[in-house]
């Protein structure tokens, strides 16, 4: 009977262990596939610059190069970043369902590790949009209105920067002090 009880105990412990490691894997599948969305969006937003753009024919070479190379850079760093959340969505989720023991942890390991790239990804293509704005309102207008419209797009990135450091700041927390399965592991041995 004993035994019995100890085979129910270790088997509650290594299901509880199971649905901690998958509520996790949920949290970076939500955060990952919300922003491989934006990133989409944004790359939208590069794609109709690219169609919609018609400077005039004596624009200055240099910024309209200027602008062409910041926007490109906007539409590699989203498409890549939409890829890349969309390769982890689909092979961390058959992984984490459909591989052998462990198979659990090793899809959680790898989401937290790519989500640094894919925020970054993200980051790049959002400022370079920006800077994309900047060359373009210094194509279309020139002089005082660009000034003015560098000055707001400037103090965009720079808030958007200072954002992203406070927000990090807010929610940063040292990885001994994160929940951990390694406690269990010592009571039923459960490989997720």
């Amino acid at each position: 009977m004993l035994a019995a009880d100890k085979l129910l105990l270790e088997s509650r412990i290594a299901r509880g262990a199971v649905y901690l490691k998958w509520k996790e894997f949920g949290l970076y599948h939500l955060n990952l596939t919300t922003v491989g969305t934006q990133a989409a969006v944004m790359a939208g937003f590069s794609m109709t610059a690219l169609i919609e753009f018609a400077p005039s024919p004596d624009a200055d070479r240099a910024l309209l190069f200027l602008f062409w190379t910041s926007n490109m850079v906007s539409l590699a760093c989203n498409i890549l970043c939409v890829a890349t959340t969309t390769m982890l969505s689909v092979y961390g989720s058959s992984l984490s369902t459909r591989g052998a023991a462990g198979s659990m942890n090793r899809a959680v390991d790898g989401l937290y590790v790519l989500r640094r790239r894919v925020f970054g990804l993200f980051l790049a293509g959002v400022v370079s949009v920006l800077v994309a704005c900047v060359f373009g309102v210094w194509i279309i207008f020139g002089g005082v209105e660009a000034t003015l419209l560098t000055a707001l797009l400037v103090a965009t990135i720079g808030l958007l920067i200072r954002a992203r450091i406070h927000v990090a700041s807010l929610f940063r927390f040292a990885a001994n002090d994160a929940t951990s399965l390694d406690d269990l592991r010592g009571v039923a041995a459960p490989r997720v």
